[in-house]
């Protein structure tokens, strides 16, 4: 009975060996890294220090675990530990997207064609709009109203989020 309880505890330490992480590379020798994102031209930090506007390419890094950390318009992208080998190739891509987020449009008077960016996004009928799915970010939200004034405003959208604005083309102010 000593013996299968000694096995079983023998062929548990293997398997759980198996599946443990693997050993970190070693730390401070010379390595290199390339790193791609989506969307591009996003900040890349690496260990704690900036290496630059995405895509990195084939830059001279020290190796060993460190913390890779994208940031695009104000948002973390990625936030991840990363093991960097010396003498390997060290690729990360990341298909990583900018946050969406909506805003929502109240406008006086409340017949109201609405330009998000330039474009025609819908009108109000009298009552709020609702845009979906826009990229995080600064947005030009713009009232064309049935009174032949418009209005407009700079609204910045936030991930997962939505912003509310108050377009008056009654007496042209702008709330937020």
């Amino acid at each position: 009975m000593k013996h299968l309880s000694l096995i079983a505890l023998f062929v548990a330490f293997l398997t759980m060996s198996a599946f443990a992480d693997e050993d970190p590379p070693p730390r401070g020798k010379p390595a290199t890294v390339t790193i791609i994102t989506n969307p591009p031209n996003s900040d890349v930090y690496l260990g704690g220090e900036l290496l630059g506007k995405s895509p990195i390419e084939n830059m001279k890094v020290t190796s060993g675990r460190q913390t890779l950390v994208v940031i695009d318009q104000g948002f973390e992208l990625v936030n991840e530990r990363v093991n960097v080998w010396p003498g390997k190739p060290n690729k990360f891509d990341y298909g990583t997207k900018i946050p969406k987020g909506n805003i929502k449009i109240s406008t006086k008077p409340g017949k109201c064609i609405i330009y998000i960016d330039g474009d025609n996004a819908d009108k109000t009928d009298g009552a709020p709009l609702t845009i979906h799915n826009l990229d995080a970010g600064d947005h030009v939200v713009r009232a064309e109203c049935s009174n032949r004034k418009s209005a407009e405003a700079l609204v910045t959208v936030k991930g997962e989020e939505t912003v509310e604005v108050e377009l008056d083309a009654t007496s042209g102010k702008k709330k937020k």
